[in-house]
Formats: structure tokens, sequence, C-alpha cells
């Protein structure tokens, strides 16, 4: 699972950037901002860019992988019946 390692918010109003500004500007939208306020990373590669371009930072600075069960259970164990089905099918 992919957290925000920054209040993305706070760090952007020290650049001065707030909700007005964002969707003046386009840089942002309302819907991305409120994604941001709620800690919801389900955000485009380019809004990540847009974020790291106008912060100064890295992807690394921002968001961070906190490996959950869900993901085990979802990701892990796909792959690892894919590659059961694979050898077994050789």
């Amino acid at each position: 699972m992919l957290q925000y390692k920054i209040d993305v918010i706070h760090e952007l109003v020290k650049v001065g950037i707030n909700t007005t500004t964002a969707k003046k500007s386009g840089i942002f939208g309302q819907d991305t901002m409120r994604k941001f306020r709620n800690g919801d990373t389900k955000i485009s590669l380019e809004v990540l860019n847009r974020l790291c371009c106008v912060l100064e930072m890295q992807p690394r600075d921002i968001i961070k992988f906190v490996e959950t069960d869900e993901d085990r259970e979802k990701i892990i164990s796909k792959i690892c019946e894919k590659a059961i089905e694979y050898h077994t099918n050789m």
C-alpha cells in the first residue's frame, strides 16, 4: 500500500499553493486536492510529477510503500500461484 510520507497540503501551503490557488492555476483540481487532504494516494503519475516539481522533491520524498496483509494476499500470492502454474505446465 502506498502512503504519503508528508502532509501534502501543508507542504503545498508552504510553497504558496492552497486549494484556491491550485484550482485557479489548474495545477491540481479539486478532486486531487481532496485526495491529498484525505491521504488518498490513488493519483496519476502526471499528478505525482507536478507535485514533485512544485515541492522540489523526489517521489521517494513524498510516498512510501508499506506492505500489508492485503498486499501479500492479492499480489504476492497471485505471483506465486502463476509461477507454480507455469512450472506445472512445462
